[in-house]
């Protein structure tokens, strides 16, 4: 068996989620916080591999789940548990692999208590890890809906769906590399669960002791405020707009969309402070009629909602193509 580190396996992520090395429960882990997040590689020699991970969700709550594919086959999820998962493949041809983090709970205290996904290493039997070709890349900053929460249900990490979620089916279908900052219940003025801060806070970090090194993605692609609904229209519009300017000031080479909450929260104020800032609006009015609780797409809603992203998207990428070849 060929061991693969945290630090082995760190090139094979950084492109596809907010990942870094760092020590939990004693160990050195590939850590995040982001459901989304994704390892991405090929794995050439092998008929199957083992997949090391810390069981690190909050005690007495659902345990944390991954999903992962090959080849872009249906994806299949699993619950965390305190031994390896054993990944089969159907023969020792190379094969495009994807491991995602794709359940947590908002008990899980992942800002202030190491409670986010954490993966010891990967263990290879006779075969070889290479990493998988770039792709355009693409940033989604949001809340629960753009995490991929509740999408299947009530239930917490059982029914979150990452993988499939508006941002999932987008990103497949226009072979992108896609990184998601976004946290449940979070807003420019609300903060998230398990402690996680506002999205000036957020943004730059992976948790309250853990800085993130931006990356350069072609488009940005922003999707906030229905978290923010109790708060005054002033008090929203002061927020979002010194939001924006963060958003240009760290992404200074990105195209930035800047999308309308389905639910149309806050909808002329954010028409607004987009052209402000000279950003992309994208009006989502119509995008998503079904919800799993009347705010959270279920699978329906999210693939209209997709459906909807994606002629934008492609578009987004072309144009970013053109100013930065």
């Amino acid at each position: 068996m060929k061991q693969y580190s945290p630090k082995q396996l760190l090139p094979l992520a950084q492109r596809t989620g907010r990942w870094v090395v760092k020590t939990i429960k004693g160990q050195a882990t590939l850590y995040t916080t982001n459901l989304g997040s994704t390892i991405r590689f090929n794995i050439t020699g092998a008929l199957s591999f083992d997949l090391q991970i810390v069981n690190n969700g909050h005690p007495g709550f659902p345990h944390q789940v991954y999903a992962w594919r090959y080849d872009q086959q249906p994806w299949q999820r699993f619950q965390v548990q305190d031994s390896p998962v054993s990944l089969q493949l159907p023969d020792r041809h190379r094969h495009l692999v994807e491991i995602m983090t794709a359940g947590n709970s908002d008990f899980d205290e992942v800002w202030t208590g190491q409670e986010g996904f954490a993966i010891n290493g990967i263990a290879v039997n006779g075969g070889q890890l290479t990493p998988a070709a770039e792709r355009p890349l693409v940033d989604f900053i949001g809340d629960s809906i753009t995490a991929g929460c509740w999408v299947m249900g009530k239930h917490a990490a059982a029914d979150y769906r990452p993988e499939s979620n508006y941002v999932g089916i987008a990103s497949d279908q226009l072979a992108i590399d896609s990184v998601r900052i976004a946290y449940s219940a979070a807003g420019v003025l609300r903060p998230g669960t398990g402690g996680v801060p506002t999205v000036k806070d957020f943004l730059g970090s992976i948790d309250n002791v853990t800085p993130w090194k931006t990356n350069q993605p072609r488009v940005v692609v922003v999707n906030l405020g229905v978290n923010d609904r109790r708060f005054a229209s002033d008090q929203f519009t002061c927020a979002y707009d010194q939001f924006l300017e963060q958003v240009a000031t760290t992404f200074p080479g990105s195209k930035v969309l800047v999308l309308t909450p389905f639910s149309q929260t806050f909808q002329s104020q954010i028409s607004q402070l987009a052209a402000r800032h000279q950003f992309q609006l994208v009006n989502t009015t119509g995008w998503c009629q079904d919800f799993t609780d009347g705010l959270h797409p279920n699978q329906n809603g999210s693939s209209t909602a997709a459906h909807h992203l994606v002629p934008v998207l492609k578009a987004a990428l072309a144009e970013s193509r053109r100013v930065h070849p």
